[in-house]
This record gives C-alpha cells, structure tokens and sequence, in this order.
C-alpha cells in the first residue's frame, strides 16, 4: 500500500504542476477478462481458464497539448484465474483477486469529427491487492472425498499455523495498452494489461522437483464505458 500511495502522491504533483491547459475529469466503468502467466502453469497438469470480473473507477484527462494528454486514474478492479484438472473429476481452483489499480497513461488524440475522436493509450499501471480469495474443490484421498475449501490468496501463513493462504504478493506492476472512441463526453475502448511484477511469494510458489521459484503475472482484457465531464 505504501508504493502505492507514493506513486499517487507523485502523479498528484506532476498534475498540479504540469502547465496544462486544461483538466476534465470522468468515470469508466466495464468488464474484465483477466487469466495470468508464468511459468507456474507448466508445472500443473490442469486446463487454465479466464476469470471474468469488473472495473469501476476515475480517471484525470489532463491537456498539454492539443493533441497530448497525460491520463492517471484510480480503479477498483478484479482479476484473478482458475483451473480444473484434466482428468474430469470435478477438481477445480478459483483465484478471485481485488485490487485498487494506478494506470498513469500517455494519450494521443485524433479528431475524427467535430464531436468524435480517437484515442490511442498506453503507459504503466501499479496496484496493491486489497482482498482476495481461493475457493475450489479437492480431494482428500485418506476419506475418499472431495471436499471444498476457501481461503485468504494474499499473504503467506505462518508454518505453525493451521491456517492456509495462496501466498501472493500484494503489490503489482505492468504496462497497459488501450485505444478507444470518444463521442461528445461518452467514451468506449478497450485495454489489455501486462503484468510485469511476479506475485508469486517464492516461500510457497516453488516446483517441487526443480526446487526453482515459480513465477505468476497478472493478465487482463477489459472493455470500458464511460463519461468525460
């Protein structure tokens, strides 16, 4: 939470002294595709499937040129992944993932029309989780049985403790791609994120015949709609 904040702290400046011609604010709301990558996947045999979840936030549309704009936003979004085992038992994992997410986009316009125009984003985005859960089902095979389980995915618990976690790192960090078309004040576009930042903890995320650290990054496809004040 606290690089978090920094990074907020520092865009709040930049935008206070950038000598903008002008500021618009506006809200985006959408749907979410998100799945991850790494080299954990390779480890388990599972089918690996996307995890739709939502975004709901506020973005600064701040002019610098007549066709440059610098755009931070603050989002709540979910991603997240899940798998099932390939042998058709009914076995499966759900990794549902909340984060309050930083995009701090470069924004290239194009006017289509006098009430129409196109834009093309990109830039790096930061995040802190601020819940999340793994829910599924296993089987025990001492009974026999499938049974469900849910528990905390952020965090690692501790080794005298009953208690389990999926033992990810809160903090994230990628680049993320958009374009989308603005009519009037109404906006529609769409954006992919690249997770960069591992969120594996290596204290629980380790191949059990390599002994060597696994590797999970976050992945998303969204689609967005939204009003520019």
């Amino acid at each position: 939470m606290k690089k978090l904040l920094i990074v907020i702290a520092c865009v709040l400046a930049a935008v206070n002294g950038a000598n903008a011609q002008g500021v618009n604010f506006g809200v985006r709301v959408g749907m979410n595709v998100a799945n991850a990558g790494g080299d954990f996947k390779d480890d388990w045999d599972a089918d690996f499937k996307s995890r739709v979840g939502f975004h709901v936030g506020v973005i600064a549309d701040v002019e610098l040129s007549e066709k440059f704009y610098l755009q931070p936003g603050l989002y709540f979004t979910t991603k997240g992944l899940k798998y099932e085992d390939k042998e058709g038992m009914g076995l499966e994992s759900k990794y549902n993932l909340n984060y309050l997410e930083l995009p701090i986009l470069a924004s290239y316009r194009f006017n289509l029309s006098d009430n129409m125009q196109w834009q093309i984003n990109a830039g790096p985005y930061f995040a802190v989780g601020v819940g999340g859960k793994v829910k599924g089902t296993d089987f025990d095979f001492d009974e026999d049985a499938k049974f469900e389980f849910k528990y905390d995915a952020f965090g690692v618990a501790d080794e005298d403790s009953d208690e389990e976690k999926g033992g990810l790192k809160r903090f994230d960090a990628g680049l993320s791609f958009g374009t989308g078309i603005t009519y009037n004040k109404i906006y529609f576009g769409i954006k992919y994120d690249l997770g960069l930042a591992n969120i594996a903890d290596k204290k629980v995320w380790v191949n059990e015949d390599t002994g060597k650290s696994q590797k999970i990054r976050n992945r998303n496809f969204a689609i967005s709609v939204g009003y520019t004040f």
